[in-house]
């Protein structure tokens, strides 16, 4: 049975789509950079960042790859696999999610959450489900019983025993 692709699902599929493109293009860049640089030009650290110009208070860093050209190879297609696999493992979490929402009827504030990263509910959003699902919850039976005389029944008989009261100065001495 085949699902009807939504708008939704488009969106997301083109948004992962177009993110893996990106980071395609970034280690491409990246490595095309390195290669152009060669093996004379020096890296500089400035703070938390790195760049190939001199900055204020920057010291250059050595950035050789000692690895053979064998596990450079080895490295990239591990992180390959590994991209890969976490996406099979993203579309296969989504996929129950999306289920899970059509089983248990979201309400308006938790049916997108399933089909995007789920972050947690705020205190407010809590309070609107607990008002949904105690506005759309069936009824509690009464645990009240009334008689009333006109209805022809008569109030419930006590059958279990009063205790006597004990007078005072009636205790054993003994």
């Amino acid at each position: 049975m085949r699902r009807r692709t939504t708008t939704k699902n488009k969106k997301t599929a083109e948004a992962a789509t177009k993110t893996a493109a990106n980071r395609v293009m970034v280690v491409f860049a990246i490595a095309l950079s390195a290669a152009a640089m060669g093996a004379s030009a020096q890296t500089w650290r400035c703070g938390n960042t790195y760049s190939d110009q001199p900055c204020e208070g920057g010291r250059t860093v050595k950035v050789e790859d000692r690895r053979s050209d064998a596990d450079r190879k080895a490295s990239e297609d591990a992180a390959r696999r590994n991209e890969r696999s976490a996406g099979r493992l993203a579309r296969s979490r989504q996929s129950l999610e999306r289920e899970a929402v059509g089983q248990r009827g979201p309400t308006t504030f938790d049916a997108g959450r399933f089909t995007t990263n789920a972050q947690p509910l705020t205190p407010a959003e809590r309070a609107a489900q607990a008002r949904q699902r105690k506005h759309t919850a069936e009824p509690r039976p009464t645990s009240a019983r009334f008689n009333s005389p006109s209805s022809g029944d008569e109030a419930p008989k006590e059958t279990s025993k009063k205790k006597k009261k004990k007078k005072p100065g009636s205790g054993s001495a003994g």
